[in-house]
């Protein structure tokens, strides 16, 4: 175990010591709870990824038609449709050591083969039903509103293509898995393969879990270059707004909106950068974040997500003051027609609701008092 962290109080720094998972169901549940603990914003810092959960337990068969041969403990899709198979492993658990990788590569390897979209919709839907949650709103949540409808293909075409991720998430990885991980990451081209530490810290009746990712090498981002989403400019991002204006998507005051944004971006972010594929967009930076974290992006389709640690539902903040985001966040809220409610999942709205210049300085106004709250509080 290592040192643990401090958590700033009031005032007060509160020592969390590193605490060992009594069960593994118990970092099983915290992975469908908060999924951001899978760590997507360490595997993409332009475009985080964001997951939905299709079911756990999802039954493998060896052939077609045939029954459950294995079961795979989560699976959930990205905002690109592609299948992530995760396996739980508790440190003690020998198997983590040499059995889990030819299970995790048995899971994948039949279910590219025997899965398809109509069945995993199913496995959504009742998923999403067993939460008392809507499926479309999980899934727009995710994939965007005008994706919905054609994902299922989007999963199935990737199963089919092998375009997949395999997790190994743990409380601590032993470094043979991790070598493991790295070499068949760098291996595959189409196939990623990560493994996650989530560490659980716990003190004065406070808990935190810091996930970290690993096999995110050079030499695997590499291989994946043919598979990976184009990179983008200046250029590209103000054709694709023009375009999607001309086309109607977005009305004239939603494009200038956009504009005057990405001039914000440019005068007052640290550093930014762009992303997307379908719709260009641009990640806002500021160094007093850190790490591979934008405080907001903005794209051409008209949706402005801005940024939420992994962790933010605990009573225990890992890395942050939770009254400074806490700040922040009431801060968005506040700006008319900006529907935000980060606690329930809900990071992002739609820029319509800045096309008003008042909300737009407004929203403007809310990240550099951000940032500046954040830099105080580091002094």
């Amino acid at each position: 175990m290592d040192g643990g962290i401090l958590l700033e109080e009031d005032g007060t720094l509160i020592e969390m010591t590193e605490q060992p998972y009594e069960y593994e169901s118990v970092l099983q549940k915290s992975l469908v709870e908060y999924p951001r603990l899978l760590a997507g914003d360490q595997m993409n810092g332009q475009e985080p990824k964001q997951w939905a959960l299709i079911g756990r337990e999802l039954s493998v068969p060896d052939a077609k038609g045939g029954g459950e041969r294995w079961s795979a403990d989560h699976l959930f899709i990205d905002q690109d449709g592609v299948p992530t198979v995760v396996e739980v492993k508790r440190a003690e658990d020998t198997r983590i050591r040499r059995e889990v990788v030819g299970q995790l590569l048995d899971y994948i390897s039949h279910a590219c083969l025997y899965w398809d979209g109509a069945y995993l919709r199913e496995q959504f839907t009742e998923t999403c039903e067993e939460h008392g949650r809507s499926p479309e709103q999980v899934l727009t949540a995710v994939v965007g509103e005008d994706d919905t409808g054609d994902v299922w293909e989007l999963v199935e075409k990737n199963l089919r293509s092998r375009q997949v991720r395999l997790l190994f998430v743990a409380d601590d990885l032993p470094s043979e898995l991790k070598r493991v991980i790295e070499f068949l990451n760098e291996e595959f081209s189409s196939v990623e393969v990560f493994g996650v530490e989530v560490k659980q810290y716990a003190g004065e009746s406070k808990t935190a879990f810091v996930p970290r990712l690993y096999g995110q090498t050079e030499d695997a981002r590499s291989a994946k270059s043919s598979t990976t989403r184009p990179t983008h400019d200046e250029d590209d991002l103000l054709a694709d707004v023009a375009a999607k204006e001309r086309e109607g998507t977005l009305s004239r005051g939603e494009a200038a909106a956009i504009r005057d944004l990405y001039e914000f971006i440019q005068d007052e972010a640290d550093s930014y950068d762009f992303g997307g594929s379908a719709n260009v967009s641009v990640t806002a930076r500021w160094e007093v974040i850190g790490g591979s974290n934008g405080m907001f992006t903005v794209n051409a389709k008209g949706e402005i997500s801005f940024w939420q640690p992994a962790h933010m539902h605990n009573k225990g903040e890992a890395t942050w003051d939770r009254r400074v985001l806490e700040g922040w966040y009431a801060d968005l809220a506040a700006i008319d027609a900006a529907s935000v409610d980060p606690v329930d999942g809900e990071t992002k709205f739609p820029v319509g609701a800045l096309v008003d210049d008042d909300a737009r300085e407004a929203f403007k106004r809310a990240c550099l008092d951000f940032a500046s709250a954040i830099e105080t509080r580091a002094e």
